[in-house]
C-alpha cells in the first residue's frame, strides 16, 4: 500500500533534507502578507483534499481549516504558528520519493513559489478567518432529493417561475425591464420551440389578435408541431452526443452504421412527449426493458454510439464519462485513475459502475424490407458476455488490474436510496434470436425470389448463346464446303516500295532488308496514307517493332481518315503508363477513353503483331493473338483512308494486310475478354443452370431452416421438432451438394477461357472443387441434424483480429439485468439528480444561461444555485407531470420572465450596476442562433425547406444543394458541412452546451456562401411575385418584417432607401435592365448578414 501523509511519526528533532531545505527557502518580505483565502487555501484544495479532506482523511487527518491542522491526525499536529521549521505539514511537502506529499502518482509536486507562500503563512502566524468545519460532503445540495418548495405570493395568480424569481428580486431591489414586443417575442419563442422563425401571416395574425390567450395558443400550437421534435431533438443530441459512424474506408471504427435510427427515435419522442425518464431508460437498457420493441430498441443507440473498434477499455470509459455527465451530472471520469478529489466518489465506485455496462456490446438487426444489413439495419445493443468480470485498474492503468476482487456492479455508494436491483432476464426468443421473426422470412425469400429470377435469367441468356453458337458451327460447316468470299483491300510485305498503294507523309522512311523503316523520332507524327479509301468494315493485321524515340514511342494504325478526322489504334512504349489505347478525335481535340484502354508492357526490339476488326463503331483489337480491346465508338463512322503511324517512335514494319471484313466473322462485344468459343458457351450454359438449382435450394434450405428455428421455441413435441430439423438438416445437405457442383462448373468455365499459366491455377480449383463436391455427395446420404440457422443480425466486430464466424455465434437467451437496474436507479424519484440535471438544460436553451453554470458538474466544486428553490421546484414538477419536457416547456415559454425584453435601453440603472450578468433575470438574455438553424431559416424564409422527416443521413459533400433540415446532414469526425462549421456546430465529442464565437469568417460564410446568396435571391424573388407593384419604402418595409420580423426604425429605412438609390444607379450605368429588382436582391442579402438575423432576441 502506498505511504500516506502522517503515516510514519518522526521524531520533532530530527527533520533531514527536508529540514535543509526549508531553511534554504527564502521567505517572502515581512510586509507581504499572504492571504490565506485567495493564496493557501486553494493550494491544499487542489493538492491535498482529496485525501485530507471531509471526502477522505488518510491517517486520520483533515487540512480544510486552522483548527482541523491544529488538532492533526495520527502523527499529531501538523502546524506550528510562527514555527515552520517545526510543521509537519511543510516538512512533508519537501520530502523526497515514498514520503513526498502529494504522492508522485497522486499530483504533481508543489512549486517553488508555493512552498514559499506556505512557509511565510505558518511564519506570519498562520492566520485564518474564523470557518466552520465542513460537514460530510453527502450533505452536499445536490445530493439530496429535490424539496418542492412553496410558491412565494398568490401560486393562484401567477406562473410559478415568476413567483420564485419575484420574490429573489423584491429582496435585493431588482426591477425588471418592460414585455418585450409582440413581434420580437413571436420570432423568439417560434425559433425556440421549432427553429424556424414565423412566416409573415403568423407574425401579423399574432401582433393583430387582442386575445389574452393568444400567446398561449401560439405556444401550444408550436409543442404540437412536428418541427418541435426536430429543433428539441437537436438540442439531446447536442447532450448525448450523436455523431455518425465513421473509420477508415469501409471499416467502421466509431459509433454505428444506420445510428440515424436512434436520431429519429429522439424526435419522435419528443414529438409524443414521452416520459423523459422513460426516454433514460430506454437509452441504458430498452433491450432489457422491452427487448422485442423495435421502436424503442432504436434508443440504445444512445449506448451504440459508444463504440470503438480498437480499444475496450476507452470505449467503457467514454460509456461511464457521458453517461454520469449527461443523466446525473457527475464527473465520474475523474475516478478513473484514484478517488475523485472533489466529489465523494472513490475508485472503487468507478469500476463498480464499469461493472454494470461491462457485459454490454453492440449488434445490427434486419428491419422489415431490408435484408442487406449494409444499406440498413437497426443498431442496438445487448449483453454478449454475461461472465466478462471487472477489475479495478491501478491507476487507471488497464494493464494493471487488480485481480484480487471483483468488482460488483452498482451505482456510486454516496446515494443512500436503495433501489440497484439486479435481476437477469430472460429474454424472448425474437430478442436473443431474431431470424425467427415473421418479417425476416418474408424478406428473405423475397431476395431468394430476385436471386432466382436473376438465376433464370442467366440461365436463359446461356442457352440462347450456346444455341446460337451451335447455329454458327452448323453453318461454318457449310461455308467451309461453300466459303464466302472476302476481299482484299491492302497487302504490303514492305520488301519493296508500292507507291500505287502508299503516299508517303512525312518522317524518314526506308526500305532495308526486306522491311520498311521509319528512323525520325521526337514530338511529331510520321506516316503512310493509303491512296483508296478502305472498306466501311474491315479487318487489318499488321507486324511491327519499336525500335527507338524519346518519350511516347507511339505505333499503330489510324482509320477513317480524313483532312480534320480519324480514329486510331496504337501501341506505346512510354514509360511508365505503356498501354495499348483506341482514340478518337473531335475537331482539334483528341479524346483517349479509359475503358479503350488496355494497359501492357511494351518493350523495344520485340515484335508485336495487332489484328483490327471494325463492324460499323464496334471496334476489335487483339495483341499477339489475345483479344484486349472491345470498344464502340460514340461518334458516326466516314469514309477515309488508312494510315500506317509512328509517333517519336523509330519503328520497323514487317507486314501488313487489310480485307472486307466478313459478314459471319465473330465480333466481341462490350466487356467480353475473349472471342466465344462453342466448349466455353457448353460450359457458361452449364454452371448458369447449376447457378439456378443453387438459388431455388437455397430458397428450400431457408423456408425448412425457418420452420425449424420457430420449432424450437414454439413448444412442439420433441418428435414433431426432430422432424422439423432432419428436414431443415436434408435441405441444407441438398444446397451444399448443389454449392459443390456451381462451384465446379464454374472452375471448367474458368478453364475453357483461362490460357497459358492461367490455366494450372484453374486446374487447382477445379481440384479442390471436386474434393468438395465429393464431400458433399457423402454428407447427402446422412444428412443429420446440423444445420445453418436464419440470420437476421451481424454482432459489431469487438476488435480488427476478430474472425467472422465468432461475430455470428448465437446470442445468450438471458440479459445480466444490470443496465435495467442502473436505468431505474438514474430515473428513481429519490434520485437527486436526474431531474435537476434534465431541467438545467431546458432552462440554458430557453433562457440563455443556466440555473447551475456548469452543465456537467452538479458536484461539490457547484455551489448552491441561487435560484436553488426555483431549480427544486421545477424538478419536483417535472417529475409529477410524468417527467413530461412538454409541460415544462410551456410553463417556461408562457412566464413573464421569458417573455420580458432583452434590450437594456431604459432599465434601471441600479439594477443594471447591481446585476450585469443578470442572474435575477430582469431581462431575457440575447443568444445566437445555432448553426442549423441559421441555414434552416435562410431556408425556411425563402420557402425552399424541405420539412420531410427522419430517415438516413444525407452526405453534405454529395448532396451540397439538399434543402432538407441541418439536423440530417451527416455529422461525424470526417463529415461536416462547411458552412454549419463556421457557427459553431455541435462538437460531437462533446457538446453540453454550445460555444457562441464571434469571428470573421462567419460573416464571409453569410455573405459570400452559395445557399445565403441563393435565398436572397429567392427571398427578393418571392416578394416581387407576392407584390410586383411595391415601392422601395414599402420593400425596405416588407424585407424587414419578413427576414428580421421587425418594422425598419426611421434611420434604418433612410438608410436603407439611400442604398437602393445609390445601388439602382450604379446598375443602370452598367446597362441592367433589371436595376430595381437586382437593387432589391441585394437588400434583402444585406439584412441576412444582419446581427438580428442569427440572433434571438
Amino acid at each position: 500500500m502506498r505511504k500516506r501523509l502522517f503515516q510514519i511519526i518522526r521524531a520533532t528533532s530530527v527533520f533531514g533534507l527536508g529540514f535543509l531545505l526549508l531553511i534554504a527557502a527564502p521567505l517572502l518580505p515581512a510586509a507581504d502578507k499572504v492571504d490565506y483565502l485567495k493564496e493557501i487555501k486553494p493550494i491544499f484544495a487542489e493538492k491535498c483534499y482529496a485525501c485530507h479532506s471531509s471526502l477522505k482523511q488518510e491517517a486520520e487527518l483533515r487540512l480544510e481549516t486552522r483548527e482541523l491542522m491544529l488538532n492533526g491526525g495520527d502523527s499529531g499536529s501538523v502546524l506550528k504558528p510562527g514555527k515552520p521549521a517545526q510543521s509537519l505539514i511543510l516538512e512533508r511537502i519537501l520530502a523526497k520519493e515514498d514520503e513526498q506529499m502529494p504522492p508522485p502518482e497522486e499530483g504533481s509536486r508543489l512549486t517553488d513559489h508555493e512552498i514559499t507562500l506556505i512557509k511565510a503563512w505558518i511564519a506570519q502566524g498562520a492566520i485564518t478567518p474564523k470557518e466552520e468545519i465542513p460537514g460530510s460532503p453527502k450533505d452536499h445540495w445536490a445530493f439530496q432529493p429535490p424539496v418542492k418548495a412553496k410558491i412565494p405570493g398568490d401560486s393562484t395568480t401567477q406562473n410559478p417561475i415568476d413567483a420564485f424569481l419575484e420574490a429573489q428580486r423584491q429582496k435585493q431591489g431588482i426591477v425588471t425591464v418592460s414585455p418585450a414586443s409582440k413581434r420580437v417575442l413571436l420570432r423568439r419563442v417560434y425559433i425556440d420551440l421549432i427553429g424556424l422563425p414565423p412566416t409573415q401571416e403568423e407574425l401579423r395574425n399574432f401582433v393583430n389578435d387582442s386575445d389574452k390567450d393568444a400567446y398561449q395558443k401560439v405556444v401550444r400550437k408550436l409543442l404540437a408541431s412536428p418541427q418541435h421534435g426536430e429543433r428539441w431533438g437537436r438540442h439531446w443530441m447536442d447532450i448525448w452526443r450523436y455523431t455518425d459512424w465513421y473509420g477508415l474506408g469501409k471499416q467502421l471504427r466509431y459509433s454505428q452504421k444506420h445510428i440515424w435510427h436512434w436520431r429519429d427515435w429522439i424526435v419522435e419522442s419528443l414529438n409524443r412527449d414521452s416520459s423523459y425518464a422513460e426516454m433514460v431508460q430506454d437509452m441504458l437498457a430498452a433491450d432489457e426493458l422491452k427487448p422485442t420493441d423495435h421502436e424503442a430498441l432504436r434508443a440504445t443507440g444512445f449506448l451504440a454510439r459508444h463504440y470503438y473498434l480498437f480499444n475496450r477499455t476507452t470505449w467503457l470509459d467514454s460509456t461511464l464519462e457521458h453517461t454520469s455527465k449527461a443523466f446525473l451530472g457527475l464527473t465520474m471520469n475523474c475516478a478513473k485513475c484514484h478517488d475523485h478529489k472533489y466529489d465523494p466518489l472513490t475508485h472503487q465506485d468507478y469500476y463498480q459502475m464499469r461493472a454494470i455496462f461491462e457485459p454490454y456490446q453492440v449488434r445490427l438487426d434486419a428491419l422489415p424490407g431490408e435484408t442487406n444489413l449494409e444499406k440498413n439495419g437497426l443498431p442496438r445493443i445487448f449483453d454478449a458476455h454475461a461472465d466478462a468480470k471487472t477489475y479495478l485498474h491501478i491507476r487507471g492503468n488497464e494493464k494493471e488490474p487488480d485481480e484480487s476482487q471483483e468488482m460488483q456492479p452498482a451505482p456510486p455508494e454516496l446515494f443512500t436510496f436503495d433501489v440497484f436491483k439486479v435481476s437477469q432476464v430472460n429474454l424472448p426468443p425474437e430478442a436473443h434470436h431474431p431470424g425467427i421473426r415473421d418479417f425476416v422470412l418474408k424478406d428473405q425469400l423475397k431476395a431468394a425470389d430476385v436471386k432466382i429470377a436473376t438465376a433464370e435469367k442467366s440461365a436463359q441468356q446461356a442457352k440462347q448463346q450456346l444455341a446460337k453458337l451451335e447455329q454458327a458451327a452448323q453453318t461454318e460447316l457449310v461455308q467451309q464446303k461453300n466459303p464466302i468470299k472476302v476481299l482484299p483491300f491492302l497487302i504490303d510485305d514492305f520488301k519493296t516500295a508500292q507507291p500505287e498503294l502508299w503516299t508517303m507523309g512525312p518522317g524518314q522512311w526506308a526500305f532495308q532488308e526486306g522491311k520498311l523503316i521509319q528512323t525520325k523520332t521526337g514530338y511529331g507524327r510520321a506516316y503512310l496514307r493509303t491512296k483508296q479509301d478502305h472498306p466501311q468494315n474491315f479487318k487489318a493485321t499488321f507486324k511491327f517493332k519499336t525500335t527507338g524515340g524519346d518519350k511516347w514511342r507511339s505505333v499503330g494504325l489510324a482509320f477513317d481518315v480524313t483532312e480534320k478526322r480519324e480514329k486510331m489504334i496504337y501501341l506505346s512504349a512510354v514509360q511508365p503508363g505503356s498501354k495499348l489505347q483506341v482514340s478518337y478525335n473531335e475537331g482539334s481535340k483528341s479524346v483517349y477513353p479509359a475503358e479503350a484502354r488496355h494497359g501492357c508492357e511494351v518493350n523495344l526490339n520485340e515484335p508485336y503483331e495487332l489484328e483490327i476488326k471494325v463492324r460499323d463503331q464496334l471496334v476489335n483489337v487483339a495483341l499477339n493473338g489475345e483479344h484486349a480491346i472491345s470498344y464502340r465508338l460514340p461518334l458516326q463512322r466516314e469514309s477515309g483512308k488508312i494510315d500506317l503511324l509512328a509517333f517519336d517512335a523509330a519503328a520497323e514494319f514487317e507486314m501488313i494486310n487489310v480485307s472486307s471484313l466478313s459478314a459471319d466473322e465473330e465480333m466481341i462485344e462490350g466487356k467480353q475478354t475473349m472471342k466465344p468459343s462453342l466448349a466455353l458457351a457448353k460450359a457458361k450454359s452449364k454452371a448458369a443452370t447449376l447457378s439456378l438449382q443453387t438459388a431455388q435450394l437455397s430458397k428450400a434450405a431457408l423456408q425448412t431452416a425457418f420452420a425449424a428455428d420457430k420449432a424450437q421455441y414454439a413448444k412442439l413435441p420433441e418428435a414433431k421438432q426432430t422432424e422439423l430439423t432432419q428436414a431443415a438438416a436434408l435441405a441444407a445437405r441438398k444446397y451444399e451438394l448443389a454449392q459443390a457442383e456451381e462451384k465446379l462448373a464454374k472452375a471448367e468455365e474458368k478453364l475453357e477461357a483461362a490460357t497459358g499459366a492461367a490455366k494450372k491455377k484453374v486446374e487447382k480449383e477445379i481440384a479442390a472443387a471436386k474434393k468438395q463436391l465429393a464431400t458433399a455427395k457423402q454428407a447427402l446420404n446422412n444428412p443429420g441434424e446440423k444445420y445453418t440457422r436464419v440470420r437476421a443480425s451481424l454482432k459489431a466486430l469487438e476488435g480488427p483480429a476478430e474472425k467472422e464466424a465468432s461475430r455470428l455465434q448465437p446470442y445468450p437467451q438471458t440479459s445480466t439485468g444490470r443496465r435495467a437496474a442502473f436505468a431505474r436507479w438514474v430515473t428513481h424519484r429519490q434520485n437527486p439528480l436526474t431531474a435537476r440535471v434534465a431541467v438545467n438544460h431546458i432552462w440554458l436553451r430557453h433562457f440563455g444561461q443556466p440555473l447551475v453554470e456548469d452543465v456537467t458538474d452538479f458536484g461539490l466544486r457547484s455551489k448552491q444555485p441561487l435560484q436553488h428553490h426555483l431549480l427544486d421546484w421545477l424538478a419536483v414538477e417535472f417529475m409529477e407531470h410524468n417527467w413530461s419536457m412538454k409541460h415544462l416547456h410551456e410553463l417556461m415559454t408562457t412566464s413573464k420572465a421569458y417573455q420580458l425584453s432583452s434590450s437594456t435601453i431604459g432599465a434601471d440603472q441600479r439594477t443594471q450596476k447591481k446585476d450585469s450578468e443578470n442572474h435575477y433575470y430582469w431581462r431575457h438574455n440575447i443568444v445566437r442562433m445555432e448553426s442549423e438553424i441559421i441555414r434552416d431559416s435562410l431556408l425556411h424564409l425563402a420557402g425552399e425547406l424541405d420539412l420531410t422527416r427522419g430517415g438516413p443521413t444525407i452526405d453534405p459533400a454529395k448532396n451540397p444543394d439538399s434543402k432538407r433540415r441541418s439536423m440530417y446532414f451527416t455529422t461525424s469526425r470526417d463529415a461536416k458541412d462547411k458552412f454549419l462549421s463556421m457557427f459553431d456546430a455541435a462538437d460531437i465529442f462533446a457538446c453540453y452546451r454550445r460555444n457562441e464565437s464571434v469571428v470573421p469568417q462567419q460573416a464571409l460564410a453569410l455573405a459570400n456562401s452559395k445557399v445565403s446568396l441563393q435565398m436572397a435571391r429567392k427571398i427578393s424573388e418571392q416578394i416581387r411575385k407576392a407584390h410586383p407593384e411595391l415601392s422601395d419604402q414599402e420593400f425596405v418595409k416588407h424585407a424587414y418584417e419578413k427576414i428580421l420580423c421587425v418594422e425598419p426604425t426611421p434611420q434604418e429605412l433612410a438608410i436603407c432607401l439611400t442604398a437602393l438609390t445609390e445601388t439602382q444607379s450604379v446598375l443602370k450605368t452598367a446597362k441592367n435592365k433589371n436595376s430595381v429588382w437586382r437593387s432589391r436582391e441585394n437588400l434583402v442579402h444585406a439584412l441576412l448578414n444582419h446581427n438580428d438575423f442569427i440572433t434571438i432576441r
